[in-house]
């Protein structure tokens, strides 16, 4: 069974619509990661899904269970099942424990159970001994800890986090991301995350979704374009605002294009003059990842190409280096 179940769901604000995302289906138990530039729908999707925002249209199916559409006895009890941790969580004016252990103390649960608990989730977050220290006197580390042992101690079967290692020191990033494979490696709990940090969402999420533009992308958020399809001839193109790119027919409607990293290959030469999918420009950066090499590079827009380490060293590619780029109009995916 699916942890969730998107149909047709829309939701709009001041008659924006902000989302528009015809089906999704998220794996239950494992670890997804949501990512997607700024202004995209990742924080109002991962509301929805937490029941904190009632679509405008359309279902969502959690656990084989329909989402409510607005507040009541329904939304609180699936509400239970659900730790929600948002970027800048709010912390109550008091002890860490008091704040760790409010999901606790609502549920009637005895103070010497809660005292238990409450040693026990700072443990997993490594704050032991924190239990006592005011809020005011927390790193940003450190609330984002707090607010994640909160999370965890009424043991939910689903955690929703919103950009958890924003603005984060390493030490406490580390921890996160240990506690969030723990929890699904080890409990079986479902996590979905939001993030801008790539190689977070491809060191630790079994699964990676791309939000642009309020609706769901089958592709890569690294070389993910906006534009409009033409007829160029017998030829079908994509426009962006730089460039034209060759696509398959039969995707007049579309307005998002994306390129595997994988699919695009980069050479010291120019590429024949024939090849439809053929650029040149600079490289701006270059980085490790999974015995690999990731090579960006400005053709005007910026693409990200994934090569083997093999062919980065016969390469000898530099910085500020020109290279050509080209990929195969049938590895354009469009939405």
């Amino acid at each position: 069974m699916p942890l969730y179940t998107v149909e047709a769901l829309r939701f709009a604000f001041a008659e924006q619509v902000v989302l528009d995302i015809p089906k999704l289906t998220i794996a239950e138990g494992r670890i997804t990661a949501l990512t997607g530039p700024n202004g995209s729908g990742k924080t109002t999707l991962l509301m929805l899904l937490g029941a904190l925002l009632w679509p405008s249209s359309g279902s969502i199916i959690y656990r084989g269970r329909s989402l409510p559409t607005g507040e009541g006895r329904d939304a609180d009890t699936i509400r239970r099942e659900i730790g929600f941790v948002l970027q800048s969580p709010y912390l109550f004016r008091t002890s860490v424990a008091r704040n760790v252990g409010y999901g606790l103390a609502v549920r009637g649960i005895s103070r010497k159970d809660r005292l238990r608990r409450i040693r026990e989730a700072l443990q997993w977050v490594g704050l032991e001994g924190f239990e006592a220290r005011p809020h005011h006197a927390l790193s940003g580390g450190e609330i984002q800890r707090v607010a994640l042992a909160r999370a965890l101690i009424t043991d939910p079967r689903t955690l929703l986090l919103d950009e958890p290692l924003a603005n984060v020191d390493a030490g406490s990033r580390a921890v996160i991301e240990r506690v969030l494979v723990n929890e699904s490696r080890r409990r079986g709990v479902s996590v979905l995350f939001t993030t801008h940090d790539l190689d977070q969402a491809h060191r630790i999420a079994d699964e990676i979704l791309t939000l642009n533009a309020g609706s769901v992308v089958e592709g890569y958020m690294e070389n993910v374009y906006h534009g409009a399809v033409y007829r160029d001839g017998t030829s079908w193109v994509f426009h962006t605002a730089q460039f034209a790119i060759a696509i398959p027919p039969g995707h007049e409607s579309c307005r998002t294009v994306s390129i595997p990293p994988e699919a695009i290959r980069i050479c010291l030469e120019k590429e024949s003059e024939s090849a439809r999918n053929a650029f040149r420009g600079r490289v701006v950066a270059m980085r490790d990842r999974n015995g690999g090499v990731e090579i960006v590079v400005d053709a005007g827009e910026t693409f990200m190409a994934r090569i083997t380490g093999d062919a980065y060293w016969s390469m000898d590619l530099r910085l500020g280096q020109e290279v050509s780029l080209a990929f195969e109009a049938e590895a354009v995916r469009l939405s």
